[in-house]
């Protein structure tokens, strides 16, 4: 047996032998993760929500504000 295909063949071993080592750690990984229901996951962005600060307008009329244009007629379009 030639010495270069005995390197060969150890070096693809020990590749293997690594890549399934870490396809078994991943897998034990995802079984032991927590799955995290969908009510959980909607509850914590209404637990988000309800900490956001949000600050009313509290003077829409005070100087240096513009009023809000009123809607007006529909401009008639290009036929």
């Amino acid at each position: 047996m030639d010495t270069g295909s005995l390197a060969g063949a150890v070096a693809l071993a020990a590749t293997a032998a690594a890549g399934s080592a870490l396809v078994a750690c991943s897998v034990l990984a995802a079984r032991s993760a927590p799955r995290v229901p969908p009510t959980r996951v909607r509850t914590a962005i209404r637990d988000r929500e309800q900490r956001t600060a949000f600050l009313p307008q509290r003077d829409p009329d005070a100087s240096g504000r513009r009023r809000p244009r009123a809607p007006g007629r529909p401009v008639p379009t290009a036929c």
